[in-house]
């Protein structure tokens, strides 16, 4: 069975963005999508000097949590046209064990935010740099104006248009299919099979 990892790049007990997922993990409950708290691995703040003592164990525990996922769906804030530092200090950890740490897995970027834009300026940065990060690019959504386009007592969305954007792309997501192998047809789909097929058999301890 398939296994989507949700979580928010926020640190705040009242995120907005984790409304988001708290709506996509109610109007899909019988799905294989599970909610993960990045607060919960109380990473240090990244740097060189740390590293050389050795990768924290709660980032080596992250990175297996991810590679047990099938894909993933990511909430970002945005603070100052970036990703928060919270998720970036993340980022770098995971990125300290493996550059590729989505593991050529689908995944879904969602933000929002209190302005008219929703976000939507620094998903354009994440969505360039998933790639990098090994994750191959499902969707993106932004919901602009949060509090007067969301209904925080049915956790909803006000408006049906968003709503059903949001739906079909969480749909997009579940219903991801891998090509077959015979289907690769330029450099960088079969650079990506590649990549995916080495990862796969580094965790089951064969490299």
């Amino acid at each position: 069975m398939k296994k989507i990892i949700a979580f928010t790049g926020s640190n705040s007990p009242n995120s907005i963005n984790q409304k988001l997922i708290d709506y996509i993990l109610k109007e899909f409950p019988n799905s294989c999508i599970e909610y993960l708290d990045l607060r919960g691995y109380n990473l240090p703040m990244y740097s060189p000097e740390i590293e050389q003592k050795g990768i924290p164990f709660s980032a080596e525990d992250l990175f297996q949590t991810f590679t047990s996922a099938n894909g993933f769906i990511l909430a970002s804030p945005e603070h100052n046209g970036l990703p928060s530092a919270f998720l970036k200090n993340h980022i770098d950890w995971l990125s300290r064990i493996d550059q590729r740490f989505f593991g050529d897995k689908p995944i879904l970027l969602l933000s929002t935010s209190p302005g008219r834009t929703g976000g939507s300026s620094h998903l354009e940065i994440m969505a360039k740099l998933v790639e990098r990060w090994g994750g191959e690019l499902v969707g993106q959504f932004s919901l602009g104006d949060f509090y007067q386009n969301f209904d925080t007592r049915t956790n909803t969305p006000n408006k049906s248009k968003d709503e059903q954007s949001l739906k079909q792309l969480v749909k997009s997501l579940l219903n991801y299919k891998e090509q077959p192998i015979g289907s690769y047809r330029t450099q960088r789909e079969i650079e990506v099979f590649i990549n995916k097929t080495v990862n796969q058999y580094k965790n089951k301890g064969f490299l």
